[in-house]
Order: C-alpha cells, then structure tokens, then sequence
C-alpha cells in the first residue's frame, strides 16, 4: 500500500526522535512498523525530504496546512491510506482513498467520522460511541524490564495541569527519593518549572529540565508518579513505564487510569482527594511490594502497546494486511 503518515511540527532528527516529543513520537513509530513490511510510506512532518534510514520517504511540511500546497497534496491523493496525526486535521479537506484522524482531545475531528481515538477517555469526551479506539503502539523489541533500583520518577511536560507539585508532595509525605524530569514551556509553564524545582530543592529530590532521553530515566525507575489533573489522551510515558513493567501511581483523569486497570499496573486515586491533601491511599503504593508483579506488568503492557498490532490495526481498517 502507499500510506502518509502525518506527524505534528516537533522536529523529527534523521537519527529518530530525540529529547522531548509526543505524538511526533506516534507518528514515527507507526511510519516506521509500515516501512518495515515494505508499504510505501511516507512521513509528512518536520522531517528532511527523501528516502529515510528507517525505509519511509520524508515529506517535509512548514505548516499543519503545508500538506494541502501544490506538489505535496498530490502524495495524499496518489496515497492508498492516509494516517493523520496533526492537531489540526488538514488533510481531511482532500479526497483521500482511505483516510483517519488519530484524535487527541486538543484536536480537530474529522467531520466524516473518519476518527480514530488513542483511548476510551477521548472518545467518551466526543461523545463518538460508535468510533475505534487504537491506543499509541511503541517499540518494544529489546526493551526490558525494570529491576526497581533507581528512585520513583514524575516525567514529562512540566506544567500545572500535569501535577508535578502533587508528586513531590507525596514522595516527601510517604519518604522515597523522587526524581522529577521535563521539558518547560513558556509562561505559567515556566513559573511552575521554577516553583517545582525549588519544591525538589527543599525536599532533597533531583531535578532535571529538558532531559534529552526521559525513557531512559524509567530505565530501573521504581515506580511513575503520574499525577495529571487534565485529560489525558494517552500518555507515551506512561506506557514506556507499563512496558518496563514500572507500576504507576495515577489520578482518575483520562487515559492512564485506562492502561493502569488493563495491565493491573499500580494505582488509581482521585484527584480531588490528592488535591484537597488526601494523601494515604498514595503512600499505600510506595508501600506495596511490586517486585513480583514486573514481569507480569510488562507482559500485558506490551501485548496492549507493541507497535506490530497496533499497525495490524491500522492496516485493518484501511483493508490493507
């Protein structure tokens, strides 16, 4: 089949993605499975034009809308399948063979119901019953399972609403070592980067801005604080933690309480009691012993997640195999 893959603007190095990234990450992982089984594919994105060390062909866009210039609309319409993982859904305007939108709860829809959503949570927020629902695949060949050593971890983007602050509050209440790691934005983002560095600080956690490889820090973690207070859609950390067989310490809010029940992987709390200060069922978790429960999280994690289903997924409903 001849397939475009459209990712977000994140840049995509020739050497794959680096530092922090998310559904650029998805987008890759996907081109890249398709490529392997030699479709013809091709990532539109923030990537270098021409043929790719990871066998798809790169279709460098400047813009979400660059997709619809003369030149580059024709590979949508010459395509078999087109996968479109942008925030603002260009590429649903042209007549593609066979179209999806993979749609986060901060995106345009598809007004053909042509969507695809990443997780139950998003698609009960659309209201869209009737639509499927395809989680994020990773690469999980060679990946292994953490032994425990290291600290817990709370990753990824520093922000408010992904409740950085609760995880220190309750790693200091319960008395673990914590390691908080992220990428900073701009604005309120960057005061509350200033604010939870200085919470790490006075706690005696460590604190590391704009990690250039944060599946690396699970890499032996002893557990993911994942206390999020908005949607989320998916969370890739949170599947690499699952994957490693890293248990998860979660709030009741989107998509990571949805992968925690399926792998029966750590800990769902609500999070207008860690908010309020309710914090003993959240050191109930440090207090568990999951060291016989790795393997096991990690095995169901990835049956959920490998990146090798989820493209026969895809394929699927594009009638391709």
């Amino acid at each position: 089949m001849k397939i475009v893959v459209i990712s977000p603007l994140a840049r995509i190095d020739p050497e794959g993605p680096r530092g922090y990234m998310g559904i650029e990450r998805a987008a890759f992982w996907l081109a890249t499975e398709l490529a392997g089984r030699q479709h013809e594919v091709t990532l539109a994105g923030n990537v270098d034009d021409g043929p790719s060390k990871f066998g798809w062909t790169g279709l460098h866009i400047d813009t979400e809308s660059d997709v619809l210039s003369p030149g580059k609309i024709d590979r949508l319409l010459a395509a078999d399948a087109v996968s479109d993982w942008t925030h603002l859904k260009f590429a649903r305007m042209v007549r593609a063979k066979k179209y999806s939108a993979t749609v986060m709860w901060t995106d345009v829809r598809d007004e053909a119901r042509r969507n695809v959503y990443p997780s139950e949570a998003v698609r009960e927020a659309f209201k869209d019953p009737s639509a499927p629902v395809v989680p994020i695949g990773l690469p999980v060949g060679g990946v292994g399972v953490s032994d425990g050593s290291g600290p817990y971890v709370a990753l990824g983007r520093l922000a408010p609403y992904k409740g950085q602050d609760l995880a220190v509050r309750i790693a200091k209440r319960a008395g673990v070592k914590l390691t908080v790691a992220g990428h900073t934005g701009f604005y309120a983002d960057a005061y509350f980067s200033l604010t939870t560095r200085k919470a790490c600080a006075d706690a005696g956690f460590e604190f590391v801005p704009d990690p250039p490889d944060l599946d690396a820090l699970l890499d032996g973690a002893a557990g993911l604080v994942h206390t999020h207070r908005w949607l989320e859609s998916f969370s890739i950390v949170a599947a690499q933690a699952l994957v490693r067989g890293v248990p998860v310490l979660t709030t009741d809010q989107g998509a990571v309480r949805e992968w925690v029940v399926a792998t029966d992987g750590g800990v769902v709390l609500p999070l207008k009691d860690l908010d309020e200060g309710k914090l003993d069922g959240a050191v109930e978790f440090f207090e568990r012993n999951w060291s016989s429960r790795r393997a096991g999280i990690a095995k169901r994690a990835r049956e959920l997640f490998d990146v090798r289903g989820i493209a026969d997924r895809y394929l699927a409903m594009w009638g391709g195999t």
